[in-house]
């Protein structure tokens, strides 16, 4: 730092080669110069050789943002078609579920009529058997 010159004013860098050096992927950030203060005694930079710089700055910022969006839009596609897989394994799933259930029902109601069936049998049976006991015992008589 130079008597009078502020340490902005030396980290000033000209336009040039530089920027080309730091493009998308580079890992580093373009140069972009920097105006001196006013009164600090030390060079500006002109509009005209900050325009193409600002442009360079602006361009890779904006291929940058470019490609963060893609990139998050083939995140969120593969998420979405993800989770479209997972509901539609749930879906066939549940109509499995569903089948069964049906079948069970089927299953419970033939089990059901089935029962009534021998428990009526039963009682005839014993009905009978009572008939035939009384039978006998007026017989004897």
């Amino acid at each position: 730092m130079g008597p009078g010159r502020p340490a902005a004013a030396e980290t000033e860098l000209p336009a040039g080669p530089a920027e080309s050096q730091a493009g998308p992927g580079s890992g580093r950030q373009p140069r972009v110069p920097r105006a001196a203060s006013p009164g600090a005694g030390g060079q500006s930079v002109s509009a005209p050789e900050e325009a193409p710089a600002a442009r360079q700055l602006l361009e890779d910022l904006r291929r940058r943002l470019a490609s963060a969006f893609q990139r998050a839009a083939a995140r969120e596609q593969q998420s979405r078609a993800c989770i479209e897989g997972a509901l539609g394994r749930l879906s066939a799933e549940l109509l499995e579920m569903h089948f069964q259930n049906r079948q069970l029902v089927r299953t419970v109601l033939d089990l059901n009529m089935k029962m009534q069936q021998l428990k009526k049998e039963y009682e005839l049976e014993i009905a009978s058997k009572s008939q035939s006991s009384e039978d006998n015992a007026l017989n004897r008589e």
